[in-house]
Parts: C-alpha cells; sequence; structure tokens
C-alpha cells in the first residue's frame, strides 16, 4: 500500500439480463480478528469509512464507493479492512457483461474525480459463480494488501456482509496465517515444472524479473497463468 491517507475502494458493473444490484462493503476487524464495524448500504459513515450510497440498478453500468481514513481508522484500532462485494439481487458475477473491483490512493478525499484513473493501483475481475466476492484484504499495521480472491455460493438471505460476518472471520483468519511463497519461490517452482533454467535472458522463451519480461506488477497475468 501507498503511503496515502485516504484509499477509496471502488466497484463499477453492468445489468445482466434484468435489474442487477451489487453492493460495495467493508468490514473492519481488530488485529485479534475480532469484528467491530461495517461500511455498507445500511450504515454508510463510521469508524473512518464513507459510502457513497446504494446503487439498485445499472442498465448503463453504476459504481459505488467507499472511502477509508486510514488515520481515523487505525486510531479506532482497525487493522484488517475486508472488501466485500455482494450480489443483492443473487445473479452470479460471470452473467454479468461487465464487473470489476479495485482501490486508489488519495491525498484528498474532496479533490480531483471521484473516479480518477491515474489514482487506481489496483483492479481486479469479478466473473466467479459465485454472489459473494472477497477480492482482497488491507492490513493497514503493515499497509500491505492481501489478495484473497475467493468466491463464495451462498443463500439468497446472505446477501449483504453483515448476514456473513463468521465466515467473512474465519476467512479472514485463514488469509493472514496462511503461509504463501514468494514470487521467486513461486517461478522457481514453475521453472522446475514446466522447463529449464538458462544462462540469459536471450535463450529464454520467458523471463521473469524486476524490469522486463513478466514482473511483479503483472499481477493479472501471474494470478491468471501462475496461481
Amino acid at each position: 500500500m501507498p503511503d496515502a491517507r485516504f484509499i477509496r475502494l471502488f466497484l463499477w458493473w453492468k445489468n445482466g439480463t434484468g435489474r442487477t444490484d451489487i453492493d460495495l462493503s467493508a468490514a473492519f476487524f481488530d488485529a485479534d480478528f475480532v469484528f467491530k464495524q461495517t461500511v455498507a448500504y445500511y450504515n454508510l459513515k463510521d469508524f473512518g469509512g464513507c459510502h457513497s450510497g446504494d446503487i439498485t440498478d445499472a442498465p448503463d453500468g453504476a459504481s459505488e464507493f467507499i472511502d477509508l481514513d486510514v488515520d481515523a481508522l487505525v486510531d479506532r484500532g482497525i487493522r484488517y479492512v475486508v472488501t466485500s462485494i455482494n450480489s443483492y439481487t443473487t445473479q452470479p458475477y460471470c452473467d454479468l457483461p461487465e464487473c470489476f473491483a479495485g482501490w486508489m490512493a488519495r491525498t484528498d478525499t474532496a479533490s480531483g474525480e471521484v473516479f480518477e484513473p491515474r489514482t487506481v493501483f489496483d483492479r481486479v475481475d469479478i466473473a466467479s459463480d459465485t454472489i459473494i466476492c472477497l477480492p482482497f484484504v488491507m492490513d493497514l499495521q503493515e499497509r500491505r494488501t492481501i489478495w484473497a480472491d475467493l468466491g463464495l455460493t451462498s443463500s439468497p438471505r446472505w446477501n449483504n456482509v453483515g448476514n456473513n460476518l463468521s465466515g467473512v472471520s474465519l476467512m479472514l483468519r485463514a488469509l493472514v496465517h496462511t503461509p504463501r511463497p514468494d514470487l521467486a519461490t513461486l517461478f522457481d517452482l514453475h521453472v522446475r515444472a514446466r522447463g529449464e533454467r538458462v544462462a540469459s535472458p536471450e535463450q529464454a522463451n520467458a523471463v521473469f524479473a524486476p524490469e522486463q519480461g513478466i514482473t511483479p506488477f503483472d499481477t493479472d497475468l501471474i494470478r491468471s497463468q501462475f496461481l
């Protein structure tokens, strides 16, 4: 995460075959994974988070946003922010023509456009055959983003984050405590399983390096082909 006081979460979607209501929510947990509060369509402002408002139909596309005041959240004892995306009208994301989410780093929530492409730090397409998605978690203490990429099947009564907090808390704990390989280890495993290491980039069919070939910033490519 960059050294910015404000984070703006965003969600964009477009109707499928009928009216589609997708909801963006943020659930706040302390360092012991104890739930503290949610900012969502039913609780628009709390604990340093502020929701843009509930959009219930998107024939031409629609967006929802949540502004996070990182300093205010940390002062209230919040360590983890879990981003949750819920299909209120229960259409799976794979049936929608467009649905993606991400976050922007902002120095001031009142400056610039609501959606400024240059401030987008990352985004992820939501296309799973589910109605609940947890794309990423923010660790405010270590200033890092944990990619979750979790899609959950569920019953209609669980179509908002407030009705699914026990599951969210368990998955958060698992995400934080599950060991993951770093990129060097991941790419080394692929080399061993699928090819052989060569002496120079000129001899290679694929290059993994900080500034050429596949770099650590090619997150969409890494997630789709190497995880």
